[in-house]
């Protein structure tokens, strides 16, 4: 191989060659290729950002969830604690008040008891008495006390 002053144009070609394609080709693809590499980094960034964000988000979300829970719980057993007070207190009334009502119907069938036997101890005597008035004749009549005693006496045996 000999070296001639084609070897050094085709070398020196070369190299003109090279600069010309790295500033007319590679340079703009390299700078092409930093810009997309740029913006995929920055898209990358911004998903995990975002996916940050949402993982927040979902983790908020489960703790405001299980506080609702909590506090429909607490409501609804506050609603049922409050709805069984009243029940009880409604039942005692009632029962209260029945119990009122038995004495007093107690009370009043007493008092409408003796009073009937009053009545009918009267009208007993007097029928006593007057047929007493019948078959002894006037001439001998039982007092009303005796009436009275052997009435009590029939009563309480």
């Amino acid at each position: 191989m000999e070296f001639n002053a084609t070897f050094i144009v085709a070398f020196v070609s070369f190299i003109i060659f090279v600069f010309v394609m790295n500033s007319i080709l590679y340079r703009p693809i390299n700078d092409i290729v930093k810009k997309r590499k740029n913006i995929v980094d920055a898209n990358y960034e911004e998903v995990n950002k975002n996916s940050e964000k949402c993982e927040q988000f979902l983790k908020t979300r489960e703790e405001k969830l299980l506080l609702a829970k909590v506090d429909a719980k607490n409501l609804i057993s506050e609603k049922t604690e409050e709805a069984n007070n009243k029940k009880d207190i409604i039942t005692q009334d009632a029962k209260s008040q029945a119990k009122n009502n038995i004495e007093e119907y107690n009370l009043y069938y007493k008092n409408a008891t003796a009073d009937a036997k009053a009545f009918l101890r009267g009208e007993v005597i007097n029928l006593a008495q007057a047929i007493s008035d019948k078959f002894l004749g006037e001439n001998e009549k039982i007092n009303a006390d005796d009436f009275k005693e052997l009435l009590d006496g029939i009563t309480q045996g």
